[in-house]
């Protein structure tokens, strides 16, 4: 174990054992023991699965942005904060935020998500049809409307586990593209 600081002092362990930051309680699990649940709702209900799943990533990353904001002041600054948090919480390898201030398009790639490093602990060198990354997705477009207050689209362009070199996340403003997750 290394004494490196996660979250850069964000976060705290309490003398109850439980991990306290941005005054609401985390949990620490493996990403293969979430890989593998969320799979198994995947295969019981199929395409709302999906949704749902994407849509409790939305729903997760707004209240994360709607809880920075006081202290970020909202706009990209804000969103890449939130990627560096999710980042140094060990939620994925993440290059550079690339925004367009213009249309409002906000471009993630990820080297090694959460979602694609538990795949492929679960399922090894199976390639998947598509892409994999729901809840990240829907988490990245949850802290895009967090930061800019309006309600953002996300897809996954490129995933690692269906052989792609990164994961891709393109967000969008609603209205801009609005895209039927499969």
């Amino acid at each position: 174990m290394t004494e490196n600081v996660i979250g850069k002092g964000m976060f705290e362990l309490r003398e109850n054992e439980e991990i306290w930051g941005l005054n609401r309680r985390f949990i620490l699990f493996s990403n293969a023991l979430l890989v593998n649940m969320l799979n198994k709702f995947q295969d019981l209900l199929g395409p709302v699965a999906r949704r749902q799943i994407y849509e409790v990533g939305y729903s997760s990353g707004k209240i994360g942005g709607e809880k920075m904001r006081p202290i970020f002041k909202g706009g990209i600054e804000q969103y890449t904060q939130h990627v560096n948090l999710t980042k140094a919480l060990g939620w994925g390898a993440i290059g550079e935020v690339k925004y367009d201030g213009t249309s409002g398009r906000i471009v993630i790639e990820y080297t090694n998500t959460w979602e694609s490093g538990g795949y492929r602990e679960v399922h090894g060198d199976k390639k998947t049809d598509g892409p994999i990354c729901i809840f990240s997705t829907g988490l990245a477009s949850g802290a895009a409307e967090g930061a800019f207050e309006i309600p953002y689209e996300g897809d996954e362009e490129l995933c690692t586990c269906k052989g792609d070199p990164v994961c891709r996340f393109v967000m969008t403003p609603m209205g801009e593209k609005r895209k039927i997750i499969k």
